[in-house]
């Protein structure tokens, strides 16, 4: 999986507000454990999240758990997230298979995914400098010891990271970016920098004081992970709407396909448009 801070909208060409924009940088810290798949280490992290008024971009309120499967440079994410207004909890499974380079989004209710390839990711030279990290101390999450900072751009929307730094070395993070050609954005590099380079395993994020979002590892257990559950499950096929669980309404449906669009590098989510294009063409 390949994700990095956006600062393009994600469906068509409409611009997203700060407060989405927000969430965005939130969700790109969160989903590390997914982007930087962990060489020394293989096994399985449970996660939580929790995110309530503006942060979700429709002032509603947003539940879910999931789980972190991590082995080499392959990585799977699954994730139920429950949302207001009925109906049953959204489902989606994400696999990064390095060898490939490539990111499938599996939806087991309809025996379908979606095929995302690599893009390199191109980060502008100034864009590091604009981010500052500052160190509030040494917590715990998950029996894991942490460094706790917190992250701006240009002084603008900070948000707290608790980052393992021992659950990956160094050199193992720099081989993981290096294989997949993603740099995370200049907040990461900042996190290098200022010598906390790690994985996140929680995050806090809000906007000028009003309610945000909190994910967090609950569990980091090292334990063997079959190669199959780095595969799609032999008989399904490629088709669109990937990842929607099922006994969902339309618009639940539209706002886990713009989460997921949010996950996506510019190019990734470039190539979703145009086959939403084609399909959308061909359905005339």
């Amino acid at each position: 999986m390949i994700f990095r801070a956006l600062r393009t909208s994600g469906v068509g060409t409409m611009r997203r507000p700060c407060k989405e924009k927000l969430m965005s940088r939130a969700l790109v810290a969160v989903l590390c454990l997914a982007a930087l798949p962990a060489l020394a280490f293989e096994g399985v992290i449970e996660t939580k999240m929790n995110a309530t008024g503006k942060a979700t971009g429709q002032g509603m309120s947003i539940a879910g758990n999931g789980k972190i499967y991590l082995k080499g440079l392959n990585s799977r994410m699954e994730q139920e997230m429950k949302m207001p207004g009925g109906g049953g909890p959204m489902k989606q499974v994400v696999i990064y298979r390095s060898d490939e380079g490539v990111t499938y989004i599996v939806n087991d209710a309809s025996r379908t995914y979606q095929k995302i390839g690599a893009e390199k990711d191109e980060q502008p030279s100034g864009e590091t400098s604009k981010w500052t990290v500052k160190k509030l101390g040494k917590e715990t999450v998950a029996g894991r010891s942490t460094e706790h900072v917190q992250v701006s751009q240009e002084g603008k929307n900070p948000m707290e990271l608790w980052v393992d730094t021992k659950l990956v070395s160094s050199g193992d993070l720099e081989k993981a970016f290096a294989a997949g050609d993603r740099r995370a954005g200049g907040w990461w590099k900042a996190l290098k920098d200022a010598g906390v380079a790690g994985v996140p395993l929680k995050v806090v994020a809000k906007n000028e004081g009003e309610s945000g979002m909190t994910w967090e590892a609950t569990s980091v257990k090292a334990q063997s992970v079959p190669d199959s559950m780095f595969k799609v499950p032999a008989g399904y096929t490629e088709g669109r709407g990937a990842g929607m669980g099922p006994g969902m309404s339309s618009p639940q449906q539209q706002q886990m396909r713009n989460q997921m669009m949010e996950r996506l590098t510019p190019e990734q989510r470039k190539q979703v448009e145009e086959m939403m294009k084609q399909q959308g063409s061909g359905n005339q």
